[in-house]
């Protein structure tokens, strides 16, 4: 009991601070599981069900202060959360450590071209005519729908594999290629990951054999209030220090995942 209280702060810590970016924290919550001795598939299992509760309160928060883009998540959403489907299913397919290797150099690369982006400019794509132009709360932006949805797939197979969301490439991949602004994203990443952490922790539950109940109902009021908290908190930040804050996670968590690598053998 001791372990599960320690770990039900840990969530409620880890559920806040990663809801206030729009991500949900499974880079965390997956190897800190598999330290307290649970099994990946298990601990995969725990990090999307506390995923999704975290992000469930998140995005609402973030949807009554109108920080959601509906039409722009129902663009680029549908083919992650489709393929973190099949990526759950299919957990055993890749090495980790290769997938490990993979998420530090995109992770390091998106946290520096977060920080290092020119205010009001994005990275120019071809193929102008499959270019959709969106004004969301006088903002205006565009996205690129076949490169977008390509690469959102992409996410979603790789990362349903490890329990994680995705969150922490498709902000990115929304004001690198698309110009959103800084918190538009966070707001609409909120209610990506909710979607996608139902449909990995779904293709997971399918082929699992052993399910921690205790620890995922306990677990579900700290995500819940630190999700809430975090997207509160991110409200009143400004786009610039929300956006320099959100690099400096990327540059922690690719951290995070070489030490992984080195020391969590899984």
């Amino acid at each position: 009991m001791l372990q599960v209280f320690i770990f039900t702060v840990l969530f409620f810590i880890v559920s806040m601070i990663f809801s206030m970016f729009g991500l949900g924290g499974g880079l965390i919550y997956v190897p800190m599981l598999v330290l307290g001795d649970y099994p990946v598939k298990v601990a995969s299992i725990i990090s999307l069900f506390a995923i999704t509760l975290a992000s469930s309160s998140a995005f609402i928060t973030f949807f009554r202060s109108g920080k959601f883009d509906w039409k722009l998540a129902a663009i680029i959403d549908p083919p992650t959360d489709i393929m973190a489907f099949v990526g759950g299913y299919y957990a055993n397919i890749l090495d980790e450590h290769i997938l490990n290797l993979i998420l530090v150099i995109v992770i390091l690369v998106a946290g520096l071209l977060i920080i290092k982006q020119p205010k009001g400019r994005s990275i120019k794509l071809k193929w102008e005519k499959f270019t959709w132009k969106r004004t969301f709360k006088n903002e205006i932006y565009q996205v690129n729908i076949p490169i977008v949805c390509f690469m959102t797939g992409l996410i979603g197979f790789f990362v349903g594999m490890v329990g994680a969301t995705g969150g922490v490439f498709k902000i990115p991949i929304m004001v690198l290629l698309c110009n959103v602004p800084m918190d538009i994203a966070v707001g609409t990443s909120s209610g990506m990951v909710f979607l996608t952490a139902i449909f990995g922790l779904t293709g997971h539950l399918m082929t699992a054999n052993k399910i921690n109940w205790l620890v995922m109902m306990l677990i579900s009021v700290a995500c819940l209030v630190g999700g809430m908290l975090g997207a509160k908190i991110s409200l009143k930040v400004d786009r610039k220090k929300l956006r320099l804050s959100y690099g400096f996670l990327m540059f922690m968590l690719a951290i995070l995942t070489i030490l992984k690598r080195l020391f969590l053998p899984i």
